[in-house]
């Protein structure tokens, strides 16, 4: 019987058809996830520039105000100051002489707040008191500190920590009409942690998009940490941070 009369050729004809969909239809879904698994590289690419880029930025504006900083305080003591002294001496006066002893006292503070002295060899509880030394006839502080004083902890996280500190006791003293600050830190070798609260009338919501905000935000995604704003009850504002 010739092969075109077969009752099994038809079959033979559906099965080899069969087969040839079925790798063609194989060799397109390969196709088609080689393309896709490309598309994703190269999106994954331009995602990890963009995050480096940004990261770039960030460090360049952190950097940028680091230096204009070191700048304004370098001018404020050598030349502010120097210039305060030298009016003293030549004005003995006791008209002048507390003013003057005021003004260099203020000129002082602003190059300390602008530039930490001792960044390197004062543990972040130093750093902080500082900040909040001036403020002792201000508020009620209550400061509790749990610092393990040979963690090494980088320059550049250091002084972004200290900023952030800065800006949140600055953002009280301006806006909180608080008369108490409780602050916790806590310096271990596994996580930095870092609790402030007040009892004053909680932060505005206007106020949370504000220069200060943005700086404390900028610095938090350098240092690959959290932070949060909560509201105290009864009454006031709760600030934490967290660096692990």
């Amino acid at each position: 019987m010739e092969d075109w009369k077969n009752p099994l050729t038809p079959i033979w004809w559906i099965a080899g058809a069969l087969a040839l969909f079925s790798v063609l239809l194989l060799f397109i879904i390969l196709l088609t996830k080689k393309y896709v698994s490309r598309i994703k590289r190269e999106e994954q690419q331009k995602a990890n520039l963009k995050i480096k880029h940004n990261e770039e930025m960030l460090q360049n504006s952190i950097d940028i105000q680091e230096k204009e900083r070191t700048r304004i305080a370098a001018d404020i003591h050598d030349e502010l100051i120097g210039e305060l002294r030298r009016i003293q001496l030549i004005n003995d006066t006791d008209v002048l002489i507390e003013p003057l002893k005021k003004s260099i006292h203020t000129a002082r503070r602003i190059s300390h707040d602008l530039t930490p002295p001792l960044l390197n060899e004062s543990t972040l509880g130093d750093l902080f008191q500082t900040i909040l030394t001036p403020m002792s006839g201000l508020f009620l502080i209550d400061f509790y500190i749990n610092e393990n004083p040979e963690v090494y902890i980088p320059e550049k996280n250091k002084i972004n920590i200290y900023r952030i500190f800065q800006e949140v006791i600055t953002n009280i003293e301006k806006h909180a009409r608080a008369s108490q600050i409780f602050i916790k830190l806590k310096v271990s070798e596994r996580i930095i942690f870092l609790s402030v609260q007040d009892n004053g009338v909680g932060l505005p919501k206007h106020k949370t998009k504000g220069l200060g905000m943005k700086n404390i935000s900028l610095r938090t995604q350098q240092l690959n940490a959290a932070y949060k704003f909560t509201t105290n009850k009864p009454q006031g504002t709760r600030f934490t941070l967290l660096y692990k």
